[in-house]
């Protein structure tokens, strides 16, 4: 019997390089969780910084009978990325290049690793913009974006990652280096980038992606507004949508949040407040302003109070509020839930009652916040995770908001997507047939099952 036979790790790491494989306990800790609570425990961490070490990595896996699990920056909120069923943990970090950015031809050529503000500030330098915008922008990468066909704050009017991927290249569940979209010159094949946009890791493993740029706009208004009463400040929204102005950003703060957000940052706001919005008007400098003095208008006429700023430093001060909820709430108790729910836009204010009453129920504090635009909530359910009635309302309360949510027409997760989180509720909202047509994809990509086991498709 070979040596390697013995510890097949060692050809692995042989066949990489002793630098590319970690397995030291405290390497392969720091692989095993992502912002959720779900903690998994890899047999070895791949850092891989070529496609090479990609096919490499997955023709050992088929030879060897491991799982892999792929990896980004682990800022996902699902369990998208944690290597549950163990395996290995393919983390494509090292691959943080652009390989191409084309101010011509509107097109940027990168890698999985790049993070999104690296490419965002790249096409500003040339005076382009890439709008997609999830709030951990400055760490999240575009691999994971694309994997979780990522929105943010910005898809109201932008509309979310898939909408900016002209194509992929991957590796798909034989090892094989597949084209799609703007790298596959063979007209004849189907195109496969559709599928591969939010397929969370399941189908093959991306090692460069073709994304669309935009003309940067030349103008950015931010205006805040803070209401005595959710109802009123979500009214207000549906009125500056309904009188065809198309903000840039829309969001909606309720009282928890804020207060949260306040105290941590030593902010201040009105105290009548029960909610806030804050919106972006963007575009050429005649539209803006132009249209901000009628936005100004909608919202002050219900409002307690509004404020608006046009230089970068002033508008940066209106999102101070807004950019502290996440790190606040996770101080407030020692468990946290993270819901993205998105419902129809007319039908936000029934489903923040009915949050309301959810939270009244089950005796649990449920901050709400998120991008009102689209009507993608964020809901933050608080309980105590060393208290096991508290942590089992929790997760009563989070079934509940998610049967609410798919009632009134709407859908369990708006952008972190179903990962290990929601994977037992996507029955809830698709049927039989869509699941097992996504199954016969998986196995036709993924023909031994080896992409990230235990998410979405089981």
């Amino acid at each position: 019997m070979g040596w390697w036979k013995k510890d097949p790790l060692k050809l692995l790491r042989r066949s990489l390089g002793k630098d590319k494989l970690l397995t030291l306990p405290e390497d392969l800790a720091s692989y095993g969780y992502d912002a959720t609570t779900f903690r998994g425990e890899p047999i070895a961490v791949v850092m891989a910084d070529c496609s090479e070490d990609i096919q490499t990595t997955v023709d050992f896996a088929l030879e060897e009978g491991f799982k892999i699990t792929t990896r980004g920056a682990g800022t996902g909120m699902s369990g998208g990325s944690v290597p549950i069923e163990g395996g290995i943990v393919l983390s494509c970090e090292r691959m943080n290049s652009i390989l191409k950015l084309d101010a011509d031809e509107y097109i940027a050529i990168v890698q999985p690793g790049v993070v999104t503000a690296v490419l965002q500030e790249a096409a500003q330098r040339n005076k382009l913009f890439y709008p997609p915008d999830p709030s951990s922008y400055t760490a999240s990468t575009l691999g994971g974006n694309v994997a979780e066909n990522a929105g943010g704050l910005r898809c109201f009017k932008y509309g979310v990652t898939g909408h900016y991927v002209l194509g992929i290249e991957f590796v798909d569940g034989t090892g094989k280096l597949q084209l799609s979209g703007a790298f596959n010159n063979e007209d004849t094949e189907p195109e496969l980038t559709p599928l591969l946009v939010g397929s969370e890791g399941t189908f093959g493993i991306f090692t460069r992606i073709a994304l669309r740029l935009i003309e940067a706009p030349e103008k950015t208004v931010t205006l805040s507004a803070y209401y005595s009463t959710s109802e009123d400040a979500l009214t207000c929204i549906e009125q500056i949508i309904q009188s065809g102005i198309v903000p840039s950003i829309v969001e909606y703060i309720d009282k928890k949040a804020l207060s949260a957000s306040a105290n941590h940052l030593g902010l201040t706001y009105p105290n009548e407040s029960e909610a806030q919005i804050l919106l972006e008007l963007d575009g050429s400098e005649e539209e803006v302003s132009t249209i901000s003095p009628d936005v100004y208008q909608l919202l002050n006429s219900t409002a307690i109070e509004v404020n608006t700023a046009a230089e970068q430093s002033s508008r940066q001060q209106l999102w101070k509020l807004r950019r502290g909820i996440s790190p606040s709430l996770s101080r407030l108790s020692l468990g946290k839930i993270n819901d993205d729910i998105a419902v129809p836009r007319g039908c936000l204010s029934d489903f923040v009652k009915q949050i309301s009453e959810i939270e009244i129920q089950y005796n649990l504090e449920i901050p709400v916040y998120g991008h009102a635009g689209d009507g993608n909530l964020h809901i933050s359910i608080l309980y105590d995770k060393n208290n096991n009635n508290s942590q089992k309302s929790a997760e009563e309360a989070s079934r509940e908001i998610f049967k609410s949510a798919i009632e009134i027409g709407g859908t369990i997760t708006g952008e972190h997507g179903i990962g290990c989180a929601k994977r037992d509720y996507l029955p809830w909202q698709q049927s039989e047939a869509v699941l097992s047509l996504e199954k016969q994809i998986k196995r036709t990509l993924d023909p031994h099952g080896i992409f990230n086991p235990g998410k979405i498709l089981i």
